[in-house]
């Protein structure tokens, strides 16, 4: 008499390429993996990759409409074997992978364009002087830099500001009120979504109607400010050095990322001025070479465009010192 055999278990099995894309998918928290309700917990590591490595095996033209964004040139390239006419849906992914990685070109070119301009106005020492990137954040400055001047580094600072027709408390100052009107409107948002989804008029309601507390925050974050500046924590002559390159990268990174506000951008995201055109001809050969190399790259785990500025950026926040000088500043 035949025995009958244990059903085998199902495995998903996947290539080391597939494998490294969603271990880069997962650790990128601005991946959404699934739509969550208010106050629901966010997914764990393995749950984030068990919903991306269904998705990949149900459809991979679903894996790039929903992931596609987030993965770099060397990543979509593995989607090209899936636009023969082979397989399914291959025409729909062949376009959206052109799409996408046409739009991944585009962000390429312009984080190329803005880190040129980057180092030709940090040679120029105009824009990202000490005084012009205190003036745009001087309340990031006065955590990382000013409050541990000496008596003798701060006149030395404040002579040169007032040569330019305004004092440093004014810069200060005024941080602190655009800081208070974006508190501000934060809360007033988050008194309109509470008042959509939530059908309590209670005590709660009347709190959030009252801009008494709201204004007491304020009053609070001044107070913080200034006790800030009267106890400065004791650091060394090398956790100073550490917390300015702290300020100055973040500065760096903030015009980078598109974040100074009172910056025309396009003036370099659509110059071709700031292209290299020995870069662009190696470019060009490195595609050439892209799908023999590709699985390589990805493999180890690194992206062909990193840059110095990157690998500056990623030891320095790194450093142990300035992980713990970052955490008491958020306590002070």
């Amino acid at each position: 008499m035949e025995t009958e055999e244990a059903p085998k278990e199902v495995t998903i099995t996947v290539s080391s390429n597939i494998d490294n894309i969603i271990r880069t998918l997962v650790a990128n928290e601005e991946v959404v993996f699934k739509s969550q309700q208010r106050g629901e917990a966010e997914p764990s590591e393995s749950e984030k990759t068990d919903i991306a490595l269904r998705c990949y095996e149900n459809s991979k033209l679903n894996f790039l409409i929903k992931f596609g964004k987030h993965l770099d040139r060397n990543q979509l390239s593995h989607f090209d074997r899936f636009t023969a006419e082979s397989e399914p849906n291959w025409e729909e992914t062949g376009i959206v992978l052109a799409e996408l990685t046409k739009k991944n070109s585009r962000q390429l070119e312009v984080k190329n364009r803005r880190y040129k301009a980057l180092q030709q106005m940090i040679k120029e020492n105009a824009y990202f002087s000490e005084i012009e990137m205190m003036k745009r954040n001087p309340l990031l400055y006065e955590q990382l830099v000013g409050q541990y001047l000496t008596a003798d580094e701060k006149r030395e600072r404040d002579k040169y500001v007032m040569e330019k027709g305004v004092t440093f408390v004014k810069i200060l100052m005024e941080g602190i009120e655009r800081d208070n009107a974006e508190h501000w409107m934060k809360l007033q948002q988050q008194k309109e979504d509470n008042k959509m989804e939530e059908s309590e008029s209670s005590d709660e309601d009347a709190e959030l109607a009252t801009g008494n507390v709201r204004w007491g925050e304020f009053e609070e974050d001044k107070m913080a400010v200034t006790k800030s500046k009267k106890r400065s924590p004791m650091v060394t002559a090398q956790e100073r050095l550490l917390l300015r390159q702290e300020f100055v990268t973040t500065m760096y990174q903030n015009f980078l990322d598109g974040k100074d506000e009172a910056f025309d951008y396009s003036d370099v995201d659509d110059s071709a001025v700031y292209d290299n055109v020995e870069e662009i001809e190696h470019d060009a050969e490195d595609r050439y070479f892209d799908s023999e190399e590709a699985a390589e790259v990805i493999g180890d785990g690194h992206q062909s465009s990193e840059d110095e500025l990157d690998i500056y950026m990623n030891a320095l926040n790194q450093h142990p010192a300035v992980c713990d000088l970052a955490h008491n500043m958020t306590r002070l």
